[in-house]
């Protein structure tokens, strides 16, 4: 089954071992293959939700729009991963945003041959099932992780996260090989930018990160993990967690 890691707001998903596009290929399903640059946008709500996506290459990101048109994201995926709605009643609509985060190679599967496949193959249908549970699963995770946590306890929930999904060891810290702006901070915590960039302020001041060349390093993981385990009831913004 996929496996989901919790950020403190969002799921980072990865395919679990011993499920890759072969087996959508070995069970004769035809895929199609697409590259997409950062930004670009692999499919938005309205749009056909008629094909099962797998991630080949590259990062990409799952985003909703809310309130005064804020982004929250709610998953990362990486190599591997596996998206759009398991639904296979036709006439259905995305209700999310896919979005390349870097350069993102991505195969994609009509839902009517997957529908067929998997009425005569019973034990494709449950490997494919379980993933997509266990994803669902760690969504309702993310949403409670964001119970009474300041913005500093899911920043760095996230930084820690994202250092060990995303990290290399360069130098004397992991450097997070993602390019993410405090922005893109505050969507996957469900915070302001605002909030995120004095957070991040104080945790280079203390030392426990630094930017290098746009990117994040992570130079103190103990003190990381310190700030990740405080629990409160108001963030640092001022409002009360959500």
């Amino acid at each position: 089954m996929l496996l989901s890691h919790n950020t403190g707001a969002f799921a980072v998903t990865t395919a679990p071992e011993g499920f890759s596009l072969d087996d959508f290929e070995e069970v004769g399903l035809r895929t199609v293959e697409r590259r997409f640059s950062p930004k670009d946008t692999i499919f938005a709500p309205g749009d056909p939700d008629d094909q099962l996506y797998f991630l080949l290459t590259g990062t990409v990101r799952l985003y909703k729009i809310y309130g005064d048109f804020k982004e929250a994201t709610t998953a990362l995926l990486k190599n591997g991963g596996i998206f759009g709605k398991l639904n296979l009643v036709e006439g259905r609509w995305q209700n999310v945003f896919a979005e390349a985060v870097t350069e993102a190679r991505v195969a994609s599967i009509q839902k009517s041959s997957l529908e067929m496949v998997i009425k005569r193959d019973p034990s494709f249908a449950l490997k494919l099932f379980s993933s997509f549970s266990e994803r669902l699963r760690q969504s309702d995770e993310v949403i409670e992780s964001l119970l009474h946590r300041e913005v500093s306890t899911r920043l760095a929930t996230l930084l820690g996260n994202l250092g060990d999904r995303f990290g290399r060891e360069n130098g004397s810290g992991t450097l997070i090989d993602v390019r993410l702006t405090h922005q893109d901070l505050a969507n996957m915590i469900a915070s302001t930018r605002e909030a995120v960039s004095k957070v991040m302020s104080e945790f280079q001041r203390e030392g426990v990160i630094e930017n290098r060349n746009r990117r994040i390093a992570i130079l103190d993981r103990t003190t990381l993990t310190e700030h990740a385990s405080r629990l409160s009831g108001l963030s640092v913004d001022g409002q009360t967690s959500i």
